[in-house]
């Protein structure tokens, strides 16, 4: 089983990751901004209205509004999830910053084999199931 961080050359016709993927994550936070400052309120959430349990969602608003005030330990505890993607995000743009200013051919690329595939997968769907108790637990307070 192999799942390591390796640095290699892009293949032809391969995602620019290093451009595409920060310019998602500054367009969302300039979005985000943008709403907040026009205080529209998003529509209840039908899953939360139905069931009366948070869907994998609830919460990420809580948190990104936290985030916006840096207060980042108020902001884990309303979404995990979505902190820790805004996290992994503002780290990727800072690695494509640097990667863009070095100019060098190698890019930061996961490699995995099947077997590392499987346990990825594995652990990302623990990942949400751990996730989604918290909200349980969290959120109706």
């Amino acid at each position: 089983m192999t799942i390591r961080l390796v640095r290699r050359p892009a293949f032809p016709g391969e995602l620019n990751h290093e451009f595409v993927w920060p310019l998602v994550f500054l367009g969302g936070a300039l979005f985000a901004w943008g709403w907040f400052q026009t205080g529209i309120q998003l529509p209840p959430c039908l899953f939360h209205e139905y069931t009366g349990l948070p869907c994998l969602g609830c919460g990420g608003t809580r948190c990104a509004r936290q985030l916006v005030h840096l207060n980042f330990l108020e902001a884990l505890k309303f979404h995990p999830g979505f902190f820790l993607l805004v996290m992994a995000g503002a780290a990727w743009t800072l690695y494509s910053a640097f990667f863009w200013l070095r100019g060098g051919p190698f890019r930061l690329r996961l490699s995995t084999d099947e077997r590392g595939a499987r346990l990825l997968r594995r652990l990302f769907i623990t990942f949400l199931a751990l996730h989604w108790a918290w909200q349980c637990f969290y959120l109706p307070k």
